[in-house]
């Protein structure tokens, strides 16, 4: 079996340990969730260009050292090499055994063992000493070679222009990039021997920014963007793509937190489009845990336009990952996807139909969690619940997005021992 076989069937365990069934149906937001994983597993970032053709099959040469190690020690081998020796052992121990033969049989081979097949032997045996080497290698950097800060050059407006300086001089690499956020898409390659790089934030939010050697995240810093109040955009794909803002006179309508169709118009936006609409408030500092609170919020769709599968997406965000999870119609829950903790589920793999209900009446939409254990209800009844090991830290903001428009009543968070965080009716 050859690497690039060994590679697709490395990629389908992490497919398969991801909890998707079949690779066939992986959407976009699929691969990102991979992408996601083996970085925060193994401090590699792979893109999702680089899964999808691995996963695939597209490729003459291989890949990086530190794409093969990431893949491998995601599975929990040590390295790409200890993963091709398993996988030959598994070949090995898989194939039948040969009858013995017979001892004549056996003498008569012994005394004529030709030395042809002594120099294939030795060069095999070359090759694999050198594939060993190689593979065997990490791409290591050391901390003390590598500054990266962040400076804003205006305190809370959005857009917000920041200026990031570091130094990678001393530092080996083929790439170096500074990374946004999460989003791929905000990856801007840098040059080694410059040490600035002028860019925009286009939305509000506590971001994680990344500096990158060779697909690897050497160093992160905490950019926060806070707004004073609530901030409204739309965008045509929810995780993706620059915003539209939408400027509402009054956004607090009869004691509802919500946007009409004049606040689209008058936005420039056409509201027959297809987009995401979002409300967003990220403060200076909320000072609440995100592994000890109680989050509540009542809230309905209103259609703008009409949609097969409407649904309201609701984000706890923190400073290292967000908990997240929409509400839909009982019959669109295959749509969905939901997120604690470092376990991601796809509505297509979990059964998430509890978060189904008609979203066009009003509903009391809860999460507690506590003891790294999270529980979802609406009206008031236990729908769902999930465990996890990894803290996102301190909560940093709330996002409310839809592919429609809505209205909010009442939001309220609590920190420990039901301490107020945030509280708001609206009224």
């Amino acid at each position: 079996m050859n690497d690039k076989e060994l590679i697709k069937i490395c990629l389908l365990e992490i497919v398969c340990k991801s909890g998707f069934s079949d690779p066939e149906s992986l959407r976009q937001r699929d691969f990102e969730h991979l992408s996601g994983e083996i970085e925060k597993n193994t401090g590699i970032l792979i893109s999702v260009s680089t899964i999808k053709r691995l996963l695939n099959g597209q490729f003459n040469r291989l890949p990086q050292v530190a794409t093969l190690n990431a893949i491998s020690t995601y599975l929990g081998y040590e390295s790409w090499q200890d993963f091709r020796s398993r996988q030959q052992e598994k070949m090995n121990s898989a194939g039948e055994e040969a009858p013995p033969l017979p001892d004549e049989v056996t003498e008569g081979r012994k005394r004529r063992v030709s030395y042809k097949w002594f120099i294939p032997a030795a060069v095999l045996l070359f090759l694999m000493i050198v594939s060993y080497t190689y593979f065997s290698k990490t791409d290591t950097v050391n901390e003390k070679d590598v500054s990266f800060s962040v400076r804003k050059i205006t305190s809370n407006d959005i857009p917000n222009t920041v200026v990031f300086t570091y130094d990678v001089s001393k530092v080996d690499g083929d790439s170096f990039f500074i990374q946004q956020s999460w989003d791929r898409d905000r990856r801007v390659r840098i040059d080694k021997n410059s040490h600035t790089l002028t860019d925009i934030y286009y939305e509000p939010g506590y971001h994680n920014a990344k500096l990158i050697v060779n697909n690897k995240v050497v160093k992160t810093i905490d950019v926060s963007i806070p707004t004073n109040d609530w901030f409204f955009f739309s965008k045509p794909e929810l995780f993706r793509g620059l915003p539209t803002y939408i400027h509402a006179a009054t956004p607090v309508k009869e004691g509802k937190l919500t946007l009409t169709r004049e606040d689209i118009v008058n936005s420039k936006i056409d509201p027959q489009q297809e987009n995401f609409y979002t409300y967003t408030y990220f403060p200076e500092v909320f000072k609440a845990d995100s592994d000890d609170f109680r989050f509540r919020a009542r809230m309905r769709f209103t259609a703008l336009k009409n949609v097969m599968c409407p649904m309201i997406m609701q984000e706890i965000c923190g400073q290292h990952n967000s908990l997240y999870f929409f509400t839909t119609l009982p019959g669109c829950t295959g749509t969905i996807d939901a997120n604690v903790g470092e376990h991601y589920m796809s509505g297509k793999t979990t059964d998430l139909s509890a978060f189904g209900c008609d979203i066009r009446q009003w509903h009391n939409i809860e999460v507690n969690v506590k003891n790294k254990e999270a529980r979802f209800y609406i009206d008031q009844k236990e729908i769902f619940s999930r465990s996890y090991t990894k803290s996102s830290g301190l909560i940093t903001g709330l996002i409310f997005s839809a592919n429609g428009l809505f209205e909010i009543d009442d939001i309220s968070l609590t920190g420990p021992d039901g301490k107020v965080v945030y509280e708001n009716d609206f009224q």
